[in-house]
């Protein structure tokens, strides 16, 4: 053992430049996962945390499903509540922001004014707007830091200046203290003629806030969300409008059940004019993570420390590989004179491990520095630190040493085949490109084949989807790295010649350079293919599953939500608009009732189109879908319009999506049953007339207030009005789908007159309408926007990849060049150029990404569009079995950077060779690879 390690430390010294590039190489890759595990979990520690506390002494919390600040809990919800025996607290609460002008340092009477501020001085800091909760909860709901609670006796005194309490942190932010006075900015003059009204701090809360984000960072109301409470009362005084409900914070008594009574008012909620919904703790942390970006925080790191893994492991392999190809003399004679077989492959794995060892140290040294830093710029959001704890540990030590073992074993192998008598036999520069390139080939189109075959051809069920989605990958991996001589053959007999021409060498300089070496060649060009494999993979696997979200060209050009309504005979003036399509112009009524059946299966796995209720729309059948331009332009699946509108015309038939007949089994002329939220118990069923295809009516409804009750719906179907008015009590029309006249439509003229026309019709109510107009382009827009940016966030990390993979190219490149030394200078000697051997030298970096490009792009397409069609059976947002989408944008990029990356990489060694002279580079020896 002390020979090899003595070898092993002359090895590693033996090549200094290498070695540093591999340990560099590994050490990014281990700070890598260092990072991402690190601080994703310092992250979900803070958002656990948060959500734990955002309740306060509450269990639940209900607000509007819609989150909509103009939504407000109906007061009837109050009472029922209130009476059930399992709730010990419920306290309405109103939410809103009021600007404060400035802060008056006042003591509160028989204290003292705190010392470094002017008493009644009036210091006049301006102070941004608050967002605060307005209550008579007896009990402040989270701790006081000090002061006291703004209790009903406290605020009833009309004679006193109003009491507020603040939230701690806002008041050590803003300088707020208690005894301070605030000026708030009423939005109108109330009933009095106030313009401003003044109040006085008189406690501070301890509630939970995430620092550096405020309240907007939870995307549902709590009763955390207020940075200051101010007594009911006082919202009338303020607003001008009397109190009323944004949330209800409810108390359960720690004896029931909570699943229990969650689930028997949960429909009852849904049921109000404005539909509730529960908010939990969990919900909450899931709404965060959602909000973040951090929902997968473990399988980042996961991901992160597999990915850092092939990192190490190939970088270290082409390290041990040129040593083991380099020494093979040095090895036989060890054979001959010291070493057995197995002590020979013991020190390759022990080198490698070497390596792995000292990129490990490297990494955890680099990824600690990293941390301490954002922890030192970024104590706002991550404020609970960051810290290199045991899972960390473990992944990077994994990624490494893991790496190190894998790398070594097919070295090793190599090694142990050398025998004594090859230290008597001359090296010799021998291609082995030929008898390998033909059975590799075969070889990876068989192994690219699986994942189709199990994706399309032969789908498994929900059951085995994992196992498949695993060997699908496996496959497609190995079967490009198995085709990747047949690539670097491809690429040096094709691209060759038109590279020499580009550069303006001589073709025969530049010609079987990359596979005189072929497994070299190969090592560094999966290195880089790694990273942009996994990018092009995720840019087609997400556009892919986006497609199916992306409203068609079935869905007319915009369509107009109304508050509260229109008179269906009214429409015709929306239709007379001069931007508005008079033919192509539809009043809508819409419900979504629950299914009385789970024809969906949605209590097994729910998902995206695995809900218990559906959007029933009703309009003219004829005008949406007959004639020669009807309003909706589909696809028909099953059925024909003319048949199926006949039906829909007789009431009670329906045209449903073609997903829907998939997941539930139904077919034409079946009925499905649904229950009337305003008449429970009252089944109400529909015949399926048509089965169209539908892409994108998810965020069609998202957006344009489709979804009246819950977030959530199995089906867009579409009904006669007559039959949906009648049978959920909807008299008038909530909005307009409608046809633009011309291109140059203008949007916001068309909301305008909208709402003029309702304003002329609302009489004395004229206040309490409202229409918005949303455009299909804007959906779009907005839809593609979010994705784009999603979808570059989760790419960081490849492309964080393919620049470590840069280093282990450079590592390829310098031992190319150094073994070529004699060869350049025998050129130099005959006439050739330093500036044609440095172009030679960049053209053969270049070749190097081109086979990393050619495999990237093959592998990312065959994964990407593999995994979309396998996420259909797993995936939340499946089953809807997208076409494939290539975004040739982002692929062409990632080519091109590769290309640049490859030819920056062979920089430094061509620069070396161009600056080195004909004699120094003949001294060097003629060093056989």
């Amino acid at each position: 053992m002390n020979k090899c390690l003595y070898l092993i430390f002359a090895f590693l010294r033996e090549r200094k430049s290498r070695t540093v590039l591999t340990t560099v190489a590994t050490a990014a890759a281990v700070s890598m996962v260092i990072w991402v595990t690190s601080s994703y979990e310092a992250l979900h520690q803070t958002y656990d945390e948060y959500a734990n506390l955002a309740l306060g002494r509450y269990e639940l919390a209900i607000a509007p499903i819609s989150g909509e600040p103009t939504d407000f809990v109906p007061p009837e919800a109050i009472d029922p509540l209130r009476n059930d025996p399992a709730v010990r607290a419920l306290d309405p609460m109103w939410a809103g922001r009021i600007a404060v002008l400035d802060l008056q340092d006042q003591p509160l009477p028989g204290e003292q004014p705190a010392r470094g501020r002017d008493s009644g001085s009036g210091s006049h800091s301006p102070l941004p707007s608050l967002m605060f909760l307005a209550t008579d909860a007896p009990e402040p709901p989270f701790e006081l830091a000090g002061g006291q609670w703004i209790t009903a006796e406290t605020a009833a005194d009309p004679q006193a200046t109003p009491r507020i309490a603040v939230r701690a942190d806002v008041a050590r932010r803003r300088g707020i203290k208690i005894g301070d006075r605030l000026t708030l900015e009423l939005p109108r003059p109330n009933a009095a003629g106030e313009t401003t009204l003044t109040v006085q701090v008189g406690g501070l809360v301890n509630a939970p806030t995430l620092h550096g984000a405020g309240s907007s960072a939870l995307p549902m109301l709590t009763p955390s969300s207020g940075q200051a409470f101010l007594p009911a009362h006082l919202v009338e005084r303020i607003t001008g409008e009397p109190f009323r409900i944004s949330l209800l914070a409810v108390g359960v008594d720690p004896e029931a059940d909570i699943n229990k009574f969650r689930f028997s008012w949960a429909p009852r909620l849904s049921d109000h004019a404005v539909p509730l919904q529960f908010q939990q703790a969990f919900e909450i942390e899931e709404a965060l993570d959602q909000a973040s970006a951090a929902q997968n925080v473990r399988l980042q790191s996961y991901a992160a420390t597999g990915v850092a893994m092939l990192v190490a492991m190939l970088v270290i392999y082409c390290s041990l590989s040129m040593g083991v190809t380099e020494r093979i003399r040095q090895y036989a004679i060890l054979r001959a004179v010291a070493l057995t077989r197995s002590q020979v492959g013991l020190l390759i794995v022990v080198e490698g491990l070497a390596l792995g060892t000292l990129g490990l140290l490297a990494g955890i040294a680099l990824g600690w520095g990293l941390l301490k830093f954002v922890e030192s710029t970024s104590t706002s959001l991550l404020y609970h630190g960051v810290g290199f704890g045991p899972s960390s540990l473990i992944l990077s030590t994994l990624a490494a040493i893991g790496g190190a073992l894998l790398a070594s074993v097919v070295p090793a192998y190599h090694a142990t085949r050398v025998k004594p008598v090859d230290a008597m036999t001359p090296r010799q520069a021998l291609t082995e490109a030929a008898k390998i390139a033909p059975p590799s080939f075969v070889a990876g189109l068989i192994l690219l084949a699986i994942g189709p075959l199990l994706t399309f051809a032969f789908p498994p069920g929900e059951r085995w989807t994992w196992l498949a989605m695993a060997v699908s990958f496996a496959c497609t991996a190995i079967g490009f790295v198995v085709l990747a001589p047949s690539a670097v053959v491809a690429v040096d007999r094709l691209l060759g010649p038109l590279l020499a021409r580009s550069f303006g060498i001589e073709p025969k300089l530049l010609a079987s350079q990359v596979t005189n070496n072929i497994w070299r060649t190969v090592g560094a060009a999966v290195s880089m293919a790694f990273g942009l494999g996994l990018f092009v993979g995720i840019q087609v696997w997400g556009f892919t599953m986006l497609q199916a979200f992306v409203p068609g060209d079935w869905t007319p050009d915009a369509i107009a939500m109304i508050k509260p309504g229109l008179p269906p005979e009214q429409v015709d003036q929306v239709a007379s608009l001069p931007d508005v399509d008079g033919s192509r112009c539809l009043p809508l009524v819409v419900e979504q009732p629950r299914l009385v059946d789970d024809l969906t299966g949605s209590a097994e796995r729910p998902s995206v189109i695995r809900q218990d209720n559906v959007i029933l729309v009703g309009l003219d059948p004829a005008g949406a879908f007959a004639g020669p331009q009807p309003l909706l332009e589909l696809d028909w699946v099953a059925g024909n319009p003319d048949e199926a509108v006949a039906q829909m015309q007789q009431g009670h038939a329906c045209i449903v999506p073609d997903h829907f007949l998939a997941e539930t089994g139904l077919k034409l002329g079946d009925t499905l049953a649904v229950d009337p939220p305003r008449n429970a118990g009252h089944t109400v069923k529909y015949t399926i007339a048509g089965a169209v295809k539908l892409p994108g009516w998810h965020w069609q409804t998202k957006l344009t207030g489709l979804r009246p009750r819950t977030h959530r719906a199995a089906a867009l179907i579409f009904a006669d009005y007559k039959s949906i008015a009648s049978d959920f009590d909807l008299p008038l029309a909530s909005h307009v789908w409608f046809a633009y006249a011309a291109d140059t439509a203008d949007e916001q003229a068309i909301e305008a007159s909208i709402t003029g026309l309702l304003d002329a019709n609302a009489g004395d109510r004229a206040d309490e309408v409202s229409a918005k107009v949303v455009s299909i382009d804007s959906i779009r827009d907005r839809l593609f926007n979010g994705a784009r940016r999603w979808l570059w966030m989760i790419s960081v990390l490849p492309l964080v990849t393919l620049l470590i993979a840069c280093i282990g190219v450079l590592n390829v490149i310098v031992a190319s060049v150094r073994a070529r030394r004699w060869e350049f200078g025998v050129l130099r000697s005959i006439g050739f150029t330093r500036g044609e051997l440095a172009r030679a030298i960049l053209a053969e970096g270049l070749m190097i990404a081109l086979v990393a490009g050619v495999l990237s792009v093959g592998f990312g397409i065959l994964s990407g569009w593999c995994g979309a069609g396998l996420a259909q059976y797993v995936s939340f947002f499946g089953g809807l079995h997208p076409p494939m989408v290539i975004p040739w944008a982002p692929i062409v990029g990632g080519v091109i950077l590769v290309g640049v990356l490859g030819v920056l990489t062979a920089a430094w060694p061509a620069i070396s060779i161009g600056r080195s002279r004909p004699m120094g580079l003949l001294e060097s020896g003629r060093d056989f690879v």
